[in-house]
């Protein structure tokens, strides 16, 4: 009598580890903008469908979603983002993005600085693991990819396309992002995990004219300043934050701009004073201006908005022990990132729990050196997530692929 062993659900063979690694450089070397996902959208059918996953694109603008079934069991949902940045890459890597293209017509650097094709090759190569490995596992895995993320539109508009319609209802959603700790190490904590925002795009109109006579007309940039003085008083009172990540507005040294467009973020721990705030921002901006006296009124646009991101406790806690037990490095996460992500309306609308956790891609010896860095007073300050050198490590996505697959395990292993 012979016997079998079943394959270890979360332990990646060399050559899948290896070709996890060509599929994140391949998927760098090539960022599409939000909305525009279209080659990254087709890479990611054909990898589910090679691995035998039924499919559905264009969900949600080009969305992808992919179903394995492997018999009676648990359904786990994965997700992850398919959308790129405008930020010009200055990692100098061999595989770095060269990419530019226009937007609001300006022409702009194309980059994965926030890591979302860590989380693309991640997600396939576990499909493709787990379609390999049926023996370990029993259930349905749902993998989401989701475009426009970066806008705050995506989940929105993959659950208005049917997304909850189209997949049986999952027992948990799992979602990851990467971060600039240590390779390897997971951050995961119970409630809430990420913080709320709004971005709103701020349109002020002057009159122009000379700088040497500005008390002659009216000057956008002094009227922008004192809205934003008055702005950040309003949202500290509400316990909110504002930041400011674009000015644009002039074309000389010797000229007034006559408009001036800020873009502005708001970020807290509740959706609903963050929205107050923004209302409110928008009526201080229109009286500062006409008070100031700009010919137009000024102009207060939502251009974005992300929702509350909690984990379900139980579900946290399930995770965590199958990440502590597979002797994967994992830390709690004492307070919500201020970061955003509209993955909690992709949970709430497929009416089901998140479990949703960071994931340590930095050089080990960049750590070492900055923490051997006299000058460092607190933590390692290391490239961050949306900063043009920004540059996971290439074994970041095989723990990210494996923490992924440990964490459906807890619900699809046998």
């Amino acid at each position: 009598m012979t016997t079998t062993t079943a394959p270890d659900l979360a332990t990646l063979s060399d050559d899948r580890a290896e070709h996890a690694r060509e599929l994140y450089r391949s998927l760098h070397a090539a960022p599409e903008l939000s909305g525009r996902e279209r080659e990254t959208s087709a890479r990611a059918l054909a990898h589910l469908r090679a691995a035998g996953a039924g499919v559905r694109a264009r969900v949600g603008g080009h969305g992808v979603v992919g179903v394995l079934r492997n018999g009676e069991g648990p359904v786990v949902a994965v997700r992850a983002e398919l959308d790129a940045l405008a930020v010009l890459e200055s990692t100098g890597l061999p595989y770095a993005s060269s990419r530019r293209t226009t937007l609001g017509g300006r022409q702009v650097g194309v980059s994965h600085a926030c890591g979302h094709d860590v989380h693309v090759a991640a997600l396939l190569t576990a499909v493709e693991h787990l379609a390999a490995a049926r023996d370990a596992w029993a259930g349905t895995l749902v993998a989401i990819l989701e475009p426009d993320e970066e806008s705050g539109r995506g989940a929105a508009a993959m659950l208005a396309d049917g997304l909850a319609r189209t997949v049986p209802r999952p027992d948990v959603l799992l979602a990851q992002h990467v971060s600039p700790d240590p390779l390897g190490a997971v951050t995961i904590g119970a409630g809430a995990v990420l913080s709320s925002s709004v971005a709103l795009a701020l349109t002020l109109h002057g009159t122009g004219g000379h700088v040497a006579f500005a008390d002659d007309g009216v000057d956008t940039v002094a009227v922008l300043l004192d809205v934003l003085a008055a702005a950040g008083d309003l949202a500290r009172e509400a316990g909110a934050e504002l930041t400011v990540s674009a000015v644009h507005g002039g074309a000389s040294h010797n000229t007034l701009p006559h408009v001036v467009r800020a873009d502005l973020v708001l970020r807290g721990a509740d959706a609903h004073v963050l929205g107050v705030v923004a209302d409110e921002v928008g009526v201080l901006a229109r009286h500062l201006a006409d008070r100031a006296g700009c010919p137009r009124p000024a102009e207060v646009e939502r251009v974005a908005s992300f929702g509350d991101v909690r984990n379900e406790p139980r579900a946290a806690q399930r995770v965590h022990r199958a990440l502590v037990g597979r002797r994967v490095p994992t830390y709690v996460l004492t307070r919500p990132s201020p970061a955003s992500d509209d993955v909690g309306a992709l949970a709430r609308g497929l009416r089901c729990p998140l479990v949703y956790w960071f994931l340590g891609v930095s050089d080990p010896a960049l750590v070492a050196e900055a923490a051997l860095d006299p000058r460092a007073s607190a933590a390692p300050a290391l490239p961050g997530n949306h900063a043009p050198d920004f540059a996971p490590h290439p074994d970041a996505v095989v723990h990210a692929t494996r923490a992924l697959l440990v964490a459906a395990g807890a619900w699809l292993a046998r």
